[in-house]
C-alpha cells in the first residue's frame, strides 16, 4: 500500500511539473526531474507530518519502474529515430556530430582529471564526466527549432542529423563505460581493440538483423491473430537484443533502442506500426519515462549549488563552451555557415536530454560517484553526482533562451536547401 502511494505522488508530480515545463517551451523532462528534486527536499521536511512523503527515494516501487523507464525510453527513442534521418546533411552533420562529441569528451574529462582528488576510481570519474557532457539532446532541439519554423530549413536539418550520429556515438560510448566500470579501469590497447570490436558486432550483427530478418519475422507475427501480439513480439526482440548486449559485455539498453531503430511501417504495415507505436508512445511518455526523470531527481541534493558552486559553474561553461565550439566551429569552417547560423547550431546541440541521464544514473548504480568518499570527505566527489544531472537541467533550460537570442539577432531567416 505505500509502495502504491509513494509512486502515486511521484507520478502526480512528475506529471503535473512536466506539463508546466512544457507551458514554458522547455521539454517535459526538466519539470519530471524537478519534481523528483522537490519531492526529495521536501521529504525531510514533510515526513513527519505527511507519512506518505517519508521513504519516496527509496522506494523500490518507484526505483522498478524507473528502470522499466529506461527500457521503454529507449526503445521509444529508437522506434522515432529513423536510419534515412542519420544520412540527411551526411558530411556536414558527421563534422558537426564528433566535433560536438570530442571536444566536451576531452574538456569534461581534463576538467574533471584536475579538480577531483586524487582516488582508484579518478579517471573513471573523469570519463564519466566526459562522456555525460558529450551528449546531445534531439528533442530539445527539435522542439526549438519547430518554435522558429526552422526544423526544415539548412540547420535544422543539421542539428538534427547530427544529433541523431551524437546520440548513436553516445550509446557506443555507454558501451564502453559499462565494460570500463566492470573492470574497474580504462583498458589498454589490445583490450580496447576487443572492447571496440564488441561494441562493433553488436551494432553490425543487430543491423544486419534489422535489414535482412525484420521483414521475414514480421509478416509471420502479422499473420498471428492475438491481442498484444505486436508489442509482445518487439519487446521480445528488444530483450533478446539486450541480452546479446550484456553478452559482449555492453549495457543491455543498447539492446531496445536498435530493436525500436528497425520497427518501420515500412516493415510492419502502416496500421499495425500505428498501434503499436501509439501504446508504447502512451506508456512511456505518460507513465514510464516521468517516473524515471523523477526518479533521477530524487537522487539530486540541491545543496551542490551552494557547496561546490564553483565547479558547478566551471562544469556548465565547459559544457556549453564544448558544444558551441565543437559543433559550431567545424560549420562555421568547412560549410560555409554565416557565424550566427554556426553559433545557433552549437547551442542548437547543447541541451542535454535522456542519454546523458542514463550515462549518470548507470555510474550511480555502479557505486561510482561513492569511491573516493572514504578516504575522507570531498565536496566535489559528494556532489558529482547531482552537478551532472544539474548541469543536464540548466544546459537543457539555456538552450531554447540562448537559441532565441541568436536567431532573433541573425539577420533574415537561414535558406531552405
Amino acid at each position: 500500500m505505500e509502495s502504491g502511494t509513494h509512486l502515486l505522488v511521484v507520478l502526480i508530480s512528475a506529471w503535473g511539473l512536466g506539463h508546466i515545463a512544457e507551458a514554458f517551451r522547455l521539454p517535459a523532462a526538466v519539470g519530471q526531474v524537478l519534481a523528483g528534486v522537490l519531492i526529495a527536499s521536501s521529504g525531510d521536511f514533510l515526513g513527519p507530518y505527511i507519512p506518505m512523503m517519508a521513504g519516496i527515494s527509496s522506494s523500490e516501487a518507484v526505483i522498478g519502474i524507473g528502470e522499466v523507464g529506461i527500457f521503454f525510453l529507449l526503445l521509444y527513442a529508437g522506434i522515432e529515430m529513423k536510419p534515412a534521418e542519420i544520412a540527411s546533411h551526411g558530411k556536414e552533420a558527421l563534422a558537426v556530430a564528433f566535433g560536438g562529441v570530442l571536444v566536451p569528451l576531452v574538456s569534461g574529462f581534463l576538467l574533471a582529471w584536475y579538480m577531483l582528488p586524487e582516488s582508484d576510481a579518478r579517471i573513471l570519474q573523469a570519463f564519466v564526466v566526459g562522456v555525460a557532457l558529450s551528449i546531445s539532446a534531439i528533442a530539445v532541439a527539435a522542439k526549438v527549432f519547430m518554435d522558429f519554423n526552422l526544423l526544415h530549413h539548412a540547420i535544422g536539418r543539421v542539428v538534427m542529423a547530427a544529433a541523431v550520429i551524437d546520440d548513436i556515438i553516445g550509446l557506443v560510448l555507454l558501451g564502453l563505460l559499462t565494460s570500463v566500470i566492470a573492470t574497474g579501469s580504462l583498458p589498454d590497447l589490445p583490450a580496447l581493440g576487443i572492447l571496440l570490436s564488441q561494441v562493433l558486432l553488436f551494432f553490425v550483427a543487430t543491423w544486419l538483423a534489422g535489414h535482412y530478418l525484420s521483414a521475414a519475422i514480421w509478416r509471420f507475427i502479422n499473420k498471428v491473430h492475438m491481442p498484444g501480439m505486436r508489442l509482445m513480439a518487439l519487446l521480445s526482440i528488444a530483450l533478446i537484443y539486450g541480452q546479446f548486449a550484456e553478452m559482449l559485455g555492453l549495457h543491455f539498453i543498447l539492446g531496445p533502442f536498435m530493436a525500436g531503430l528497425y520497427f518501420s511501417p515500412e516493415v510492419v504495415g502502416d496500421k499495425e506500426y500505428r498501434a503499436t507505436d501509439n501504446t508504447v508512445n502512451s506508456v512511456t511518455k505518460g507513465v514510464l519515462g516521468p517516473v524515471f526523470f523523477a526518479s533521477i531527481g530524487l537522487m539530486v541534493d540541491p545543496g551542490a549549488l551552494f557547496e561546490v558552486p564553483g565547479f558547478l559553474i566551471t562544469l556548465l561553461i565547459v559544457a556549453m563552451a564544448g558544444k558551441l565550439i565543437g559543433c559550431g566551429l567545424p560549420a562555421w569552417l568547412l560549410n560555409g555557415h554565416r557565424l550566427t547560423d554556426a553559433a545557433a547550431i552549437g547551442i542548437g546541440m547543447s541541451g542535454r536530454g535522456a542519454v546523458e541521464l542514463f550515462i549518470v544514473n548507470i555510474a550511480w548504480q555502479a557505486g561510482l560517484f561513492d569511491v573516493g568518499k572514504g578516504e575522507g570527505y570531498h565536496p566535489i566527489v559528494a556532489n558529482l553526482y547531482s552537478a551532472l544531472i544539474l548541469t543536464a537541467i540548466i544546459t537543457t533550460a539555456l538552450t531554447p533562451l540562448l537559441l532565441r537570442l541568436v536567431l532573433h539577432q541573425s539577420h533574415g531567416r537561414p535558406q531552405q536547401e
